[in-house]
């Protein structure tokens, strides 16, 4: 496999400096380097170990099946005046917890100007407008102060600490469908 041919019938959602939008063949390449990146992968549950081809066309094929099964799901992220993909961003249902989480990973140099924010916020929206969901979460380990800190800027408050999900002892953040309208 190299990847999808053509992005699925995925909503396309603009944001003032993003596009989520559906994985392109053309994205194979920076999704492996994403996760090959240990900086980025330090506080996921793979924790910096290398990640093969197969195993992010395997990820890129679960999106795709996530979208068709729930209508909803992970974009890849671009830059909006270039389309250069810079991460991952969107809503994933967590079977184990029986729940919905938004999620995010950027390429480092997409770091530390405000776009995981964007993005995150760009996908609750989505979440609660176009989905219709009533509630979402996002996980992180406490150290990962960063994406904490992107969960709170959304209107996400800390509901739990501790929690043991993914192989990772995790904070869960959730936000209400009222509180963020």
């Amino acid at each position: 496999m190299t990847g999808p041919t053509r992005a699925l019938d995925v909503p396309i959602v603009r944001t003032e400096r993003l596009v989520l939008r559906g994985f392109t063949a053309d994205d194979l390449e920076p999704y492996h380097a994403l996760f090959n990146d240990p900086e980025v992968t330090r506080y996921l549950p793979i924790k910096g170990e290398p990640v093969g081809m197969d195993r992010v066309e395997q990820a890129m094929a679960r999106v795709e099946e996530h979208w068709r099964d729930h209508g909803f799901g992970i974009w890849a992220v671009a830059d909006a005046p270039s389309d250069r993909f810079l991460g991952q961003c969107g809503l994933n249902v967590v079977e184990e917890a029986g729940e919905t989480e938004v999620l995010y990973e950027l390429a480092r140099d997409a770091w530390g100007r405000g776009l995981a924010t964007e993005a995150a916020a760009a996908a609750v929206r989505f979440g609660f407008d176009a989905a219709e969901l009533r509630r979402i979460v996002a996980y992180a380990v406490a150290e990962n102060t960063a994406s904490t800190r992107v969960m709170e800027k959304v209107g996400m408050q800390r509901e739990a600490q501790g929690i043991e999900i993914f192989g990772l002892t995790c904070d869960r953040y959730a936000i209400e469908a009222a509180i963020s309208r």
